[in-house]
């Protein structure tokens, strides 16, 4: 990492990323994505530092620069603006998505906490069901919300209104963006934020692995 911070300190950012790509395996996680997206950062690439800052934080990278630097780059893209809930199928998904960031399961310990008292004090056969269901279905919920494919969009892309490009195009989908995706062949149907639904190429865009 000397060689990565000294090609950093002189700006010479291509090398940068070069060393960092080079060296994955050799720095944890976390840090790895937090050093990318600083270096696409100083690039003005603001997308793929988005993908690298946000991977950083799901991947147990903590520290204040890492939420600056996130916040500056979600400012230039943008991003609240561009990701405010249209609709009710916004609003659910969006909170959707929040409950999936540890509140399904902060919610399933709760039961089992709960459960295991109220087994204690009677244990029926009814209970117990009652009990295995409770904290069962947060997790089922929450493994089904991780399987949502969540992207970053990478560079600006034609939305239309088809999986062809005979369809008409009705708009652009902007970088940096995250969306929720159907995918169907080389095509990617846009479902969530509800104002850009329509229909992309798969190419320029990243999949975040949250999880």
């Amino acid at each position: 990492m000397k060689t990565f911070e000294g090609y950093y300190l002189k700006k010479d950012y291509p090398n940068a990323l070069l060393t960092l790509e080079k060296g994955r395996g050799e720095v944890e996680a976390g840090l790895w994505h937090y050093n990318m997206g600083t270096v696409f950062g100083e690039m003005k690439n603001w997308p793929l530092a988005r993908f690298h800052f946000m991977l950083a934080e799901a991947n147990g990278f903590n520290s204040k620069e890492l939420s600056q630097n996130q916040q500056l780059a979600e400012d230039v893209l943008e991003i609240s603006r561009l990701e405010k809930p249209l609709d009710t199928s916004d609003y659910l998904i969006k909170a959707s998505l929040v409950a999936s960031e540890g509140l399904l399961v902060t919610l399933s310990l709760i039961f089992l906490v709960l459960g295991l008292w109220l087994l204690k004090q009677s244990a029926t056969a009814k209970r117990a069901l009652i009990f295995v269901l409770a904290v069962v279905s947060p997790l089922i919920i929450d493994s089904w919300f991780d399987s949502w494919p969540r992207k970053i969009v990478i560079e600006t892309k034609s939305l239309y209104e088809g999986p062809s490009a005979l369809f008409a195009v009705r708009g652009e989908l902007p970088a940096g963006l995250m969306v929720l995706t159907n995918t169907k062949g080389e095509w990617e149907e846009i479902i969530y934020p509800a104002r850009f639904s329509g229909w992309v190429r798969t190419d320029g865009m990243k999949r975040l692995e949250l999880k």
